[in-house]
């Protein structure tokens, strides 16, 4: 059997457009429409808008990927609450502030499962085809992809820290821009790490990824 490669550049950029795709979709759309009802109709249109732009969209994303486990609709659930919360209380400083919660939520959950030995990263990497099935369920691979994982959970605290301190810091246009500006930078950081660390390990040990040979019958 011949070893496996690792993935070509064109792949591993055309894998990293598609996260960045969805992130835009997902991350900076409900933003855009808040902003747009909020300044034409008021707050809680704005809140109205955001909520339902990002459910369609997250709705949208679980459709494309098939994705409707508990990583696919938990997003959706956070969208809603935060929306409910906002409109409930008419505050826009909650409606805002509420996905800092949903980001050290899924900090707990990123670190619970390395904890378990399941990283979720592990699951995105299947889903954007980065590395050959039996490649990833090496030890290497475990180890390299618990390792992201612990950045991502890590640095999701991070992002809830930074977003709670830009909001009580700045007037509502500059937080929204700067906030989506400063989440989508570290983002593309996250999501560059999160190729070139696992490819990184396969191409230092490329032995790990291949798969084991059987010794050649004896010829009688």
């Amino acid at each position: 059997m011949p070893p496996m490669s690792t993935p070509p550049l064109k792949s591993v950029l055309l894998s990293l457009r598609t996260a960045l795709t969805r992130f835009a979709l997902v991350g900076v759309s409900p933003i855009v429409a808040f902003y747009v009802a909020f300044r034409l109709w008021g707050p809680v249109n704005g809140m109205v808008a955001g909520t339902v732009t990002a459910t369609v969209a997250l709705l949208i994303q679980a459709s494309r990927t098939r994705r409707f486990d508990p990583i696919g609709i938990v997003p959706i659930a956070a969208v809603l609450i935060q929306g409910g919360v906002g409109i409930a209380f008419q505050s826009v400083d909650l409606y805002l502030a509420a996905p800092a919660l949903e980001m050290a939520l899924w900090g707990a959950v990123l670190l619970g499962s390395v904890a378990l030995g399941r990283p979720i990263v592990m699951l995105a990497a299947s889903e954007l085809n980065l590395l050959p099935a039996t490649a990833r369920r090496t030890p290497a691979m475990v180890r390299a992809f618990s390792t992201v994982t612990l950045v991502w959970g890590v640095v999701s605290f991070v992002k809830a820290a930074t977003r709670l301190s830009l909001l009580a810091a700045l007037p509502l246009e500059v937080f929204l821009v700067t906030n989506t500006v400063v989440i989508t930078g570290i983002n593309v950081l996250l999501l560059s790490f999160s190729v070139w660390y696992p490819l990184r390990v396969t191409r230092k040990n490329p032995a790990l990824v291949e798969p084991a040979t059987s010794p050649a019958p004896l010829r009688s």
